[in-house]
Parts: C-alpha cells; sequence; structure tokens
C-alpha cells in the first residue's frame, strides 16, 4: 500500500492528477451547459467550469514541499514558501464568481417570479 502512496507523492503524478481532474470537472460543467435548457441549471454550470479554472490555477502554482506563507518566520527567512500572489488572485475571483453567481440567481429567481418561465427556449423579451 506504501508503494502507491509514494507513486502518488511524486510531482509530475500530483500535476497530472490536478490536470485531468480540472479538465474533467471543466467538461462536466461545459456538458451541462450545452444540454440543460433550465437557467438555473446552466448558471451552476457555469459556476462549475469556473471552480475547475480555480482548481487548475492553483493546483499548479502549489510546490510540494514547501510551507504557506504565513508559516514563515517573520520578514528574515522567506525560503521553500509558496508564492502567496496566485492564490490571493484566486481567492478574490472565487469572490467576485459568487457574487456574480448570486447576482444570476436572483435575476433568474425573479424572472421566474414575473413570467413563470425557466426554459430559455421560451424567453423571448430579447428576440427581435
Amino acid at each position: 500500500m506504501s508503494d502507491i502512496f509514494t507513486y502518488l507523492n511524486q510531482k509530475e503524478v500530483i500535476d497530472s492528477i490536478v490536470l485531468i481532474g480540472s479538465m474533467a470537472l471543466f467538461f462536466v460543467g461545459l456538458f451541462g451547459l450545452l444540454s440543460q435548457k433550465h437557467i438555473i441549471k446552466i448558471f451552476i454550470s457555469i459556476s462549475i467550469m469556473e471552480i475547475s479554472i480555480f482548481l487548475l490555477f492553483v493546483g499548479s502554482t502549489f510546490v510540494k514541499g514547501y510551507t504557506a506563507p504565513i508559516l514563515g518566520d517573520g520578514f528574515e527567512k522567506f525560503v521553500g514558501m509558496n508564492d502567496p500572489i496566485p492564490h490571493a488572485m484566486i481567492l478574490t475571483a472565487i469572490v467576485i464568481g459568487m457574487a456574480v453567481f448570486a447576482l444570476g440567481m436572483s435575476f433568474a429567481i425573479e424572472y421566474y417570479k414575473l413570467t413563470g418561465i425557466t426554459d430559455i427556449d421560451k424567453m423571448r423579451e430579447m428576440r427581435r
């Protein structure tokens, strides 16, 4: 059993798992986006695609064996730490993505309250 953990603990294997996992999650979201007609399911599919991109960026910038930037010994020693900038940027993108998702969901709920329609093929207000 320890042989499999030794194999999975290699940098190349971890990078491959992150890449394949985030691509699989992205394509699950893309399938949901292209196959669903319900407006709320479409917003959820877009959020799944967004999360897969976040996982790819965080997983690709993480270096195995390095510590979190907050665990350093102050301002004297900055070796052996992960770069905090990509993680901070992704954290900001997550907050913005959740705000956009909440706004879109509130618009979809209000639209449903006004018209009773959730199918995007039946939404005709923006057509000529």
